[in-house]
């Protein structure tokens, strides 16, 4: 497919999009809204109930306050990896229940979803950095640059992974299709 197309096609598609991309964690949640390609709204949502149960159940609730409130139609989030880390064993597990439950809504309610690993957001929009904070500094600074936005880190990301997708369409991504999601892969 030759450029022009490719970009075309882009366009076309950033159009008819109200997207909903998410940093997902257990208690601080970046999100960012795009509709027709246009970085809409953003902000962060918390919550910090004792029990995993509770706030799985509010972060979906939350989620579907979204979706409704914006009327999103595609949904970006980021996705989960073990780190070489003791701790992490327990804090994967907490991701993998927080992802699990985004990804049911999203089947529930047939809405398209992409789901991105960090590696790829960070390396097609040119973040770079050794160390983990030096990385969320450069997505903070690419956000003030990209669009004068001036926000805490789980916003930032979240602003990131809708930037990735919408101008590198299933690049490095995992998405459903009209068919559903592939569970084997």
């Amino acid at each position: 497919m030759t450029q022009l197309l490719e970009n075309a096609l882009v366009g076309l598609v950033q159009q008819m999009s109200n997207l909903l991309a998410l940093d997902q964690a257990s208690l601080t949640s970046g999100f960012a809204i795009f509709k027709d390609g246009n970085l809409f709204d953003y902000g962060k949502f918390t919550f910090s109930d004792e029990d995993i149960a509770e706030r799985l159940v509010k972060i979906r609730n939350k989620i579907i306050e979204l979706i409704n409130q914006y009327e999103i139609n595609e949904v970006a989030f980021e996705d989960i990896q073990m780190q070489n880390s003791v701790n992490n064993v327990q804090t994967f597990k907490v991701l993998a229940e927080v992802y699990g439950v985004i990804l049911e809504l999203l089947q529930e309610k047939k809405i398209k979803y992409t789901i991105v690993s960090s590696n790829t957001w960070k390396s097609t929009l040119g973040i770079k950095g050794r160390a983990r904070a030096e990385q969320k500094r450069n997505a903070q600074q690419f956000v003030l640059d990209t669009y004068k936005v001036k926000a805490i880190q789980d916003t930032c990301d979240a602003i990131c992974i809708g930037t990735h997708v919408l101008r590198h369409p299933g690049q490095g991504t995992k998405t459903n299709s009209e068919e559903g999601f592939d569970w084997s892969k």
